[in-house]
């Protein structure tokens, strides 16, 4: 979704770029308001690829009658609808799981049992645990810390059972 609000290619979506874009999910724009205001963490009216991804988590929420707020991002929620058909990625309707960043459930049991062997301490996963699995994936350390930079969506330093889904699905555990 980041490349047609991204046009530039630059890493970063313009406050009027995502206004249009967002405005496309059928929300008011009180709530969609309060989703930038939460996003945009250091105000500048520019959100880079993490702050974008929890403005569409925020919006995903919102449709699905959740909390806007940063505590409300851990929660399951199915993949943000938008009103453009013209692309195959915003299709209201479209089953999550033929969605590509979206986890199948049979790879879900999978990472969900592999989370399950790290012991993770009150559903979470410390840098240390998680470390010697993501190596494993012979990808190259910058691109792995940037792996979990994009996962860790509270960043807390700590994966939670879907932050570690993710991992998994960029790492093809």
């Amino acid at each position: 979704l980041l490349p047609q609000v991204d046009s530039a290619n630059a890493g970063r979506v313009l406050a009027s770029d995502a206004a249009v874009f967002l405005k496309k999910s059928g929300l008011t724009d009180l709530v969609l308001g309060k989703i930038w205001d939460l996003a945009d963490t250091d105000g500048k009216g520019i959100l880079n690829k993490q702050e974008f991804f929890v403005a569409l988590r925020l919006v995903a929420c919102a449709q699905n009658g959740l909390d806007v707020s940063l505590s409300s991002l851990n929660l399951p929620v199915p993949p943000p609808r938008f009103t453009d058909t013209s692309s195959p990625l915003l299709l209201s309707g479209t089953a999550s799981s033929d969605l590509p960043w979206a986890v199948k459930l049979e790879d879900k049991v999978k990472y969900d049992a592999i989370f399950d062997s790290l012991n993770p301490v009150n559903g979470l996963l410390s840098g240390d645990k998680v470390k010697p699995v993501l190596l494993n994936s012979k990808l190259p350390v910058d691109i792995l810390g940037r792996v979990w930079e994009l996962s860790d969506i509270d960043r807390d330093g700590m994966l939670d059972r879907d932050e570690f889904a993710v991992v998994s699905i960029f790492c093809l555990l």
